[in-house]
């Protein structure tokens, strides 16, 4: 079987099945919420989730205060006037949303200067506060108003520029920074979006994409689980059920393992094929 990729942010590939009409025969998501929210009952019937991730922040040797950032000051060493870092649009990749939604939680956890600081000062993004719950608006129109922040349509996109030197940090997967080996920091749980046991904390912050458009969408915190599915735009079903199984399977399961995703016990949405349950 010849397997042709055609990488992009998830909620980019999930509006190339919706909105263009284009082709896939298996579409894999960085969120399987993806799925159910945008694709249901039209585009897709189905969903698995299969397998979980955390964010961390990953820099190189060459990334000021590299030798001294750490789990606890990683918030005060991207507060310095001469640190720069970056994540993924959220309109356009999971990676960024849930970048946004670790800045939340971590202005729920230390202070609202964090957030201004770091998300409010540096975008258009507006944020608003309601019983407990903080809504974080991302316009379509996303723009960097300040100089401390630099952001990508793809998270992956950002490794380069980390690699460079042209900023710092960024907000990847743990998997990202293992496969490109690249230093990390690994977050606190209240903020890697790992745990599933503090899904109620995490469900405190939540991102409207594309804000203020009939296609806004509300993202709420969540753990990190990733998805697939076969569109209804698939043509080789046949190929693409056996594609899913060999990624469902021990040997799969191995591969993503040592790329530094864990896989969990499978989530199913829908209505999904016998051969695959």
């Amino acid at each position: 079987m010849k397997v042709y990729i055609e990488p992009s942010g998830s909620v980019t590939a999930v509006r190339k099945v919706t909105d263009l009409g284009e082709r896939a025969d298996v579409l894999a998501l960085a969120d399987y919420r993806l799925v159910p929210k945008f694709m249901m009952n039209k585009y897709a019937r189905w969903v698995i989730g299969f397998a979980t991730n955390r964010l961390v922040l990953v820099y190189t040797n060459k990334s000021r205060y590299s030798t001294v950032i750490n789990s606890i000051n990683w918030i005060k060493i991207l507060m310095e006037p001469d640190v720069r870092f970056g994540f993924s649009n959220p309109n356009d990749d999971p990676c960024g949303y849930r970048a946004v939604t670790v800045l939340g939680l971590a202005s729920l956890k230390y202070g609202n200067w964090l957030l201004n600081e770091l998300l409010l000062n540096e975008t258009n993004v507006k944020a608003l506060k309601v019983n407990g719950t903080l809504n974080l608006f991302v316009p379509p129109n996303l723009k960097v108003t300040g100089n401390k922040l630099v952001i990508r349509s793809k998270s992956v996109d950002l490794i380069a520029l980390v690699e460079s030197g042209v900023i710092d940090y960024a907000f990847e997967y743990k998997s990202v920074a293992v496969q490109h080996h690249l230093n990390y920091v690994e977050l606190p749980d209240e903020l890697s979006l790992n745990n599933p046991n503090l899904t109620s904390f995490y469900s405190r912050v939540v991102v409207h994409l594309m804000s203020g458009t009939n296609q806004e969408k509300e993202v709420k915190g969540y753990p990190i689980i990733y998805g697939v599915t076969i569109p209804s735009t698939a043509k080789n079903i046949e190929g693409a059920l056996e594609f899913i199984k060999l990624m469902l399977s021990p040997k799969g399961k191995g591969v993503f393992n040592s790329l530094g995703q864990s896989y969990i016990k499978p989530v199913l949405v829908g209505e999904v094929p016998q051969d695959l349950r």
